[in-house]
């Protein structure tokens, strides 16, 4: 085991790239020494298996510190600017404020997670992985095993597909939909007439997960969640591209080669252009296992 001394993993903001850096936060954590991990609410559970302490999202480094930035944003390398080292990906216009800038590559993002790691002399493998406990996979023993719906995102419209209710209409067998805090409303409404499971915090949606046969979902993060869980995954991608920023082991259903995408776009400036519209429900059941 290598001692780095004392770490600030700051990890990153969105749910689905945190669990694209569990890899490299499980390897930086176990390298030795004190770690400090900061990191948004959920990642209180998300990280639950990790060596260290868990801190606010906005906490500052220690002059003792080496802080590595998941983030890409200025405002986590302002709040490191006090730490020995300082490693972090040269995005966001913050390069004068790393000791160790690392070039974004133009693969999957955990392989610039790796990077990051490798900084510090410290090797990543294997997928992402998140388990629920026996209790929590044991308090849904009377859910039917089902088909897994995840019709929404945080990303908005690029990222959703428009067919989960005809989807849906094609399926034998249970079919639950999985929906965010507040979106119970949005989900019922984008797929109506089936049971919802809206909410759940990160232990209990893996205890879900356990009785879910296969989940089909926009790039989001409960597909990477689902993915981590060992689920069967099913991504239906427009705006985004498997290649850059889908889950691991997941099987890709791709819009349109169309010059405008991947555009990680919140708002489509193309309206009518049949991104994620041009992918009819027949190819996702095609790919569903």
């Amino acid at each position: 085991m290598v001692d780095l001394g004392p770490l600030l993993l700051y990890a990153p903001n969105h749910l689905g790239d945190g669990v694209m850096a569990l890899p490299a936060l499980a390897a930086l954590s176990a390298a030795g020494g004190p770690v400090r991990i900061a990191c948004p609410a959920w990642g209180v559970g998300l990280f639950r298996d990790l060596p260290g302490e868990r801190v606010g999202p906005r906490v500052e480094a220690r002059p003792e510190e080496i802080a590595v930035l998941f983030p890409s944003s200025f405002r986590s390398a302002w709040l490191a600017r006090r730490a020995r080292r300082r490693i972090g990906l040269t995005t966001g216009g913050r390069h004068l404020l790393l000791t160790d800038g690392v070039a974004p590559g133009s693969g999957h993002r955990r392989d610039d997670y790796a990077a990051l790691a490798r900084v510090l002399g410290v090797e990543v493998a294997g997928p992402p992985r998140f388990r629920a406990t026996d209790a929590e996979i044991g308090s849904w023993s009377t859910l039917p095993i089902h088909v897994g719906l995840n019709p929404l995102s945080r990303s908005g419209a690029p990222v959703e597909w428009p067919f989960y209710a005809a989807l849906a209409a094609r399926l034998e067998g249970p079919v639950r939909i999985y929906a965010g805090p507040g979106e119970e409303d949005a989900a019922r409404a984008r797929v109506p007439g089936v049971s919802l499971l809206a909410g759940l915090p990160l232990g209990r949606l893996a205890g879900a997960f356990a009785r879910c046969r296969v989940l089909v979902s926009n790039d989001s993060g409960v597909a990477h969640v689902a993915a981590a869980c060992g689920v069967p995954v099913v991504t239906v991608h427009g705006s985004t591209t498997a290649a850059r920023t889908g889950p691991w082991g997941a099987v890709a259903v791709e819009g349109a080669d169309l010059s405008c995408r991947p555009c990680y776009r919140k708002r489509c400036p193309h309206p009518g252009v049949p991104c994620l519209s041009g992918i009819p429900p027949e190819r996702v059941l095609e790919a569903m296992p």
